[in-house]
């Protein structure tokens, strides 16, 4: 039996993964993780948390999807062990320049301020009009994810969007030559922001498998299941 966790993304819940993991072959045991579980005061507390839940149940092969990529590469980077193998969906390796650090963390506090200010459904009905994901909102399975984000917990998701911000972890560009062995970094093809950090990070560490969904946008689990599955099954043949 091959053992994979999945770590969600920000606003999610482990029911994201729901039609990646009815795709999988046989034989593939997940462990979807929420991050309030994992704490989410900051990138480097989710992956310490993280850390402790892999010894007590070890998996082939760790599965971020953007902010869940950010923190299984941070255990990755500073961490190793727990992780023999990586799959990044549509996750950023960090922020380097200073005034940019310090613009995005300020915007998420500001979002922090909102949806405490206004709730989670009026704070989700204005994230998901960013440009980022416009995609996700043409899809079938977006009605029914929106739903379910406005039901989250609003006091955990605004610790978690100011803690985890982009602005205040570590950028971890550096660590991909030591990691690209045994990592897959994917990206939507409709999604060039990140589709621009995965040719980086190929230019950065040329051992790295980077892939492009057709198709697809930033909310891989939901937009693009089945190429998820396919990335997962792929992924676990990788020798660590």
């Amino acid at each position: 039996m091959r053992r994979v966790t999945l770590v969600h993304g920000f606003l999610g819940s482990p029911a994201d993964w729901a039609d990646v993991l009815a795709r999988l072959a046989p034989g593939i045991a997940c462990d979807c993780v929420a991050l309030s579980e994992l704490g989410c005061g900051s990138i480097d507390e989710a992956a310490s948390a993280l850390a402790e839940r892999l010894v007590r149940r070890p998996c082939d092969l760790l599965v971020g999807y953007s902010m869940g990529g950010r923190i299984a590469l941070e255990l990755a980077a500073t961490r190793g062990g727990p992780a023999p193998r990586l799959l990044l969906l549509a996750a950023s390796l960090g922020l380097e320049d200073e005034s940019e650090r310090a613009r995005r963390a300020a915007e998420d506090d500001a979002r922090a301020q909102v949806i405490l200010r206004d709730g989670l459904d009026a704070f989700v009905e204005h994230w998901y009009r960013l440009p980022l994901f416009a995609p996700f909102a043409r899809h079938p399975s977006f009605s029914a994810a929106r739903l379910r984000r406005a039901e989250g917990e609003a006091a955990f998701w605004a610790r978690c969007v100011a803690g985890c911000s982009p602005g205040r972890g570590t950028p971890r560009w550096h660590a991909l030559p030591a990691l690209a062995a045994r990592t897959v970094l994917a990206a939507g093809a409709l999604d060039e922001r990140y589709a621009a950090y995965a040719a980086r990070a190929k230019s950065l560490a040329p051992a790295l498998r980077t892939e492009l969904i057709a198709g697809a946008g930033h909310v891989l689990p939901l937009e693009a299941p089945d190429a998820c599955a396919r990335l997962i099954e792929s992924t676990l043949q990788i020798t660590p």
